[in-house]
């Protein structure tokens, strides 16, 4: 067999789609604060596109200041948009811009309407309205330790004040409870969860277990580790780990740190610690692997192959494998052949590369299990990237399933089952309907 993919009838565009991964900001920030069109399209990824262009980090800045005219701030940009416009980033954006407020291109001419039309949009109701447009029933958010919005804490895990109901649920932040340089942050936590003094390694302990039980309502345990230590995480004893934490307890700075060699038994236990508690509550851990979001990063921390001794460690655990491993795409799929415990998610895929997710999605069906993937994750901060990234989700997923009906692979019906499965089914089986 071999059909013609234009003459196939599936269209997928009316399934509803779980999206597992968002960093969102609370809507009252974004109508108050976050409603600048230069500084909300400049807060996440594109702006990596424009750096690595050779667009200054101070020039973003002003770029993305209100103050600043939106004339002035877009011929600063326009030569490093032209060099970036064909990008994945680039297309989120144009997409958006294109359906969201009618506007078929971004440039000189446009982007005054744009800037209008975005902030005539800032007003409650928008995530609501954005969400239903996409078909995004439920979202899961991971909260960035409120670093966009200082006002707006990491802890508890819960929906924030303007959160619309029943949308989001929000991730566990792990990193925070598992890594640490210094003894600032462990005294910070701390304060942020109303803890008792931290003398030994077990309060510390005592802490975590604390954090799952308070919170059964919280959608996941979220480990972005490859940014700050490799994924290389080995099993390490309770002595070891101690001995550490007795060392940062007794710095007299506290903002004085140790190196991350000397921190590895205390993080490699503490990892495979808070994995124990979110298996205890039947919460997935969902685990950053693959490229890393911003410039200069080191990119092999975030090999997932490396997490084969973690995995192998903690066979009651479901792990969840996020951003297709990318670059290591072939790699990533293996993880998912091999491992009974681990679920492949292709969050923010289809905007670093809808190429590379249409490889591993077709090589997926051919190998994995479809009830172990997960199709879409919005991955940002502001929703009109997520609606973008959504509308190309769904046009790369039908475009793959449309190739496999016409090599024989599987019928419509067929297709339009796994669709609805990997956009929704399979991730609502993870974690859940929002509290």
């Amino acid at each position: 067999m071999n059909l013609s993919i234009e003459k196939i009838d599936l269209d997928i565009s009316g399934l509803p789609i779980y999206d597992t991964h968002e960093h969102i900001v609370d809507e009252d920030f974004r109508v108050r604060v976050e409603n600048d069109v230069l500084s909300l399209f400049l807060s996440h990824y594109i702006t990596t596109d424009l750096e690595n262009a050779g667009l200054a980090p101070a020039d973003i800045e002003v770029i993305r200041d209100p103050a600043v005219t939106i004339e002035r701030r877009w011929d600063m940009l326009e030569p490093y948009w032209q060099c970036v416009s064909h990008t994945a980033y680039a297309q989120a954006l144009k997409i958006a811009v294109r359906d969201l407020y009618q506007i078929d291109q971004i440039n000189r001419e446009t982007i005054g309407e744009i800037a209008r039309q975005v902030a005539e949009a800032s007003k409650p109701g928008l995530y609501a309205q954005v969400f239903h447009k996409a078909g995004i029933r439920q979202a899961v958010v991971d909260d960035l330790y409120g670093i966009y919005h200082p006002d707006i804490e990491a802890w508890p895990p819960l929906p924030r004040p303007s959160d619309p109901p029943g949308l989001f649920k929000k991730s566990i932040p792990g990193t925070g409870l598992v890594y640490f340089r210094g003894k600032q942050q462990i005294l910070d936590l701390q304060e942020l969860l109303h803890t008792g003094p931290i003398r030994t390694l077990q309060d510390w302990l005592d802490l975590i277990t604390a954090v799952f039980d308070r919170h059964p309502e919280a959608a996941a345990l979220k480990f972005p580790l490859a940014y700050v230590t490799s994924l290389a995480i080995k099993k390490s004893t309770y002595h070891d780990a101690e001995q550490v934490f007795n060392r940062l307890l007794k710095l007299n700075d506290p903002k004085e740190g140790l190196c991350d060699a000397d921190l590895k038994p205390l993080t490699d236990f503490l990892i495979h610690f808070a994995i124990q508690q979110a298996t205890r509550h039947n919460l997935p851990v969902q685990i950053h692997t693959g490229l890393l979001e911003g410039t200069y990063h080191n990119l092999q921390n975030s090999n997932p192959l490396d997490l084969i001794p973690l995995l192998m460690e903690n066979p009651d655990a479901r792990f969840v494998l996020f951003h297709g491993g990318y670059p290591w795409i072939r790699e990533f799929v293996a993880l998912g052949k091999t491992f009974p415990n681990v679920w492949l998610d292709l969050c923010w895929v289809w905007i670093i590369s809808p190429q590379a997710g249409r490889v591993m999605l077709h090589e997926m069906i051919e190998t994995v299990p479809q009830n172990k993937i997960t199709a879409f994750g919005g991955d940002y901060i502001f929703i009109e990237g997520t609606y973008g990234h959504s509308v190309m989700a769904r046009q790369n997923i039908e475009r793959v399933l449309k190739e496999k009906i016409a090599e024989g692979w599987f019928g419509v019906d067929e297709a339009q089952q796994y669709a609805k499965a990997v956009l929704y089914d399979n991730a609502l089986a993870l974690y859940g309907e929002p509290v």
